[in-house]
């Protein structure tokens, strides 16, 4: 497992003579020069790009079982599992606007016990970011969002921890 950002990182791999397969996620550009590299080497590759993974929400999921209500809440907040480094991660939820407030409501209070911290502590629901670099991207669309039209529903700021994590990229 590598890990690093963009065309460096691709390209070290991608034109290695070590490297007998790659497989790669992430975007659609990264992953064609990857391609294109491995092909110059004869290297097979397996690519999983640009996922958006959207999640639709109709009015009839609020007319379930509170079981059923709970469990499409929890769908949308995976969203921030693996500080959001997951290729099947929604990016963005469409709630259909009779529901909203509701469905939102207990999307929130799932939101509300997420516990960061430690990755080591089973307890804990989201680390840090990877990199200084990810958590300044991911700083600027929290900078960017409400400019574009977004409600901040939840957190949106740097998150301060304590002791060993003080230093760690936590938002």
């Amino acid at each position: 497992v590598v890990q690093g950002f963009g065309r460096e990182a691709g390209e070290a791999l991608a034109t290695s003579k070590r490297i007998a397969k790659i497989a790669f996620t992430g975007s659609t550009p990264v992953g064609s020069h990857i391609l294109k590299c491995a092909a110059e080497n004869i290297i097979p590759s397996t690519v999983e790009l640009g996922g958006k993974s959207p999640n639709i929400y109709f009015e009839d999921i609020m007319q379930a079982e509170p079981a059923f209500i709970e469990k499409a809440a929890e769908g949308l907040v995976l969203a921030f599992f693996n500080q959001g480094e997951v290729c099947t991660c929604p990016s963005r939820a469409l709630v259909q606007e009779s529901i909203y407030p509701a469905f939102m409501e207990e999307v929130l209070k799932k939101v509300r016990a997420i516990k960061r911290g430690d990755p080591l502590d089973t307890e804990t629901m989201v680390g840090a970011q990877a990199s200084q670099q990810q958590y300044e991207k991911i700083l600027s669309y929290l900078d960017i969002a409400p400019q574009e039209g977004a409600e901040l529903l939840a957190g949106g700021s740097v998150e301060k921890l304590e002791g060993n994590l003080a230093s760690g990229y936590y938002i």
